[in-house]
């Protein structure tokens, strides 16, 4: 590792993205409170319990979401029931601190390298998980379409993978190991047929925003446009394998799917099309309600009946108001400020341009998610923050290696 200190803290922060993977493939099979995902909630919270007070610094590009964190803790205790906010929030934390650890362990190129690893291992896990439950036929059904499975966990397993994958072309371009490259170009395909397959379409569209914000920014634009035959041509030679399944899928969603008012109005999962709606109506009735929201991450009055908001942004604007609304978004926009400021510091670096790109890319994966909801739950939202603190981490090391650098040469 070039002489860096490494310890065992070091090996469990890489071993986080694995950890969340398996325990959100085992969950499933566990009834009962005492479960995988319990208890990596329990190991987790007292980890960055550790971590806050022996190792965490402040700094400019965590403050806002230390900030932000804080303010949703506060909030829950205004709730008619705080120990269920509060319970909440501890998964909400968990997800926002990952971004901390990001920043804080990521010191070098090649700890970035071995996180961007465990991420593929985790992507890989995923993929395994999804084979084996084709061939032993155990799973979920969705959308009333037998044809395909997607474990217990269901199809919601692609939501991780279109995260994955996105951060793969960066990965792709550091790794010198031939067997890890190899390895992350099997996943990205098979990942992408995955999340065809899935037809979920929060995932669909993060996974194609994702590229398209990625294409649009990389300075590898010419390689992309080349290799894109080859891509195509790959698609096309296995879509006998998977296209019938993709156009039963369709059939099968179509079939469930309708897109009328009224219709919405009675189904249970294509309602969050109409939250904001209703979350206005609710968010608007008072002063207080507008600027701090209420209630945060409790069930709200929906369509006549209590309902848990999904949509991550009305869930903010009615639970922590206007305030909560600006604050989660702005969390997101500063990384992209700090980001395009590290990227002029490093000039013509084509590998800063880069990671501006990847960054981008997955703040479009978690807008595009945040549709579907990732506030209340562990792994996508923290899987996205924490590729995020990884990338600003890499980026100040970066700084710092060209700052001693010309120091260098300076004294020569």
């Amino acid at each position: 590792m070039n002489k860096e200190k490494v310890n065992i803290v070091f090996y469990f922060f890489l071993f986080i993205p694995i950890l969340n993977v398996l325990s959100s493939i085992a969950t499933p099979f566990f009834s009962g409170s005492l479960n995988p995902g319990v208890i990596r909630g329990v190991i987790l919270t007292f980890f960055l319990l550790w971590f806050l007070f022996n190792k965490y610094r402040r700094h400019q590009d965590t403050n806002l979401l230390m900030f932000y964190t804080f303010y949703i803790f506060i909030l829950c205790w205004f709730s008619d029931e705080p120990s269920t906010s509060l319970y909440i929030f501890n998964k909400f934390a968990i997800s926002s601190l990952m971004f901390l650890l990001g920043f804080h362990f990521v010191t070098s190129p090649i700890k970035f390298l071995l996180i961007q690893r465990s991420f593929l291992i985790s992507l890989i896990i995923i993929i395994i998980y999804f084979a084996i439950s084709n061939v032993v036929g155990i799973g979920k059904q969705s959308y009333q379409d037998d044809s395909i499975y997607f474990g217990e966990s269901g199809v919601n397993i692609t939501k991780s993978i279109a995260i994955f994958i996105i951060s793969l072309p960066l990965y792709l371009r550091i790794e010198s190991n031939k067997k890890y490259w190899t390895l992350g170009i099997i996943a990205l395909l098979i990942g992408i047929i995955t999340i065809i397959i899935g037809m979920k379409r929060s995932a669909i569209l993060a996974m194609s925003f994702g590229f398209l914000f990625y294409s649009l920014l990389t300075p590898y634009k010419t390689r992309i446009i080349k290799s894109l035959p080859v891509v195509i041509l790959l698609l096309f030679l296995t879509s006998t394998y998977y296209f019938p399944i993709i156009e039963k899928r369709f059939e099968s969603r179509q079939n469930r799917v309708s897109m009328t008012v009224d219709q919405l109005q009675e189904n249970e999962s294509e309602g969050r099309l109409l939250e904001l709606k209703f979350t206005l109506e609710q968010t608007f009735n008072s002063l207080n309600r507008i600027f701090f929201g209420y209630n945060v991450f409790l069930k709200k009055d929906f369509l006549g009946r209590q309902r848990m908001l999904h949509v991550d942004y009305s869930n903010m604007l009615g639970g922590a108001g206007i305030v909560g609304l600006i604050l989660f978004l702005s969390v997101y926009v500063k990384i992209i400020f700090r980001q395009n400021h590290y990227k002029k510091i490093l000039g013509k670096d084509q590998l800063s341009k880069e990671i501006f790109a990847t960054s981008i890319s997955l703040i479009a994966v978690q807008a595009f998610l945040s549709i579907g909801g990732t506030m209340q739950g562990v792994n996508h939202r923290g899987y996205i923050l924490l590729n995020l603190g990884s990338l600003i981490g890499l980026s100040i090391s970066l700084i710092k290696i060209k700052s001693l650098q010309k120091s260098a040469a300076k004294q020569t």
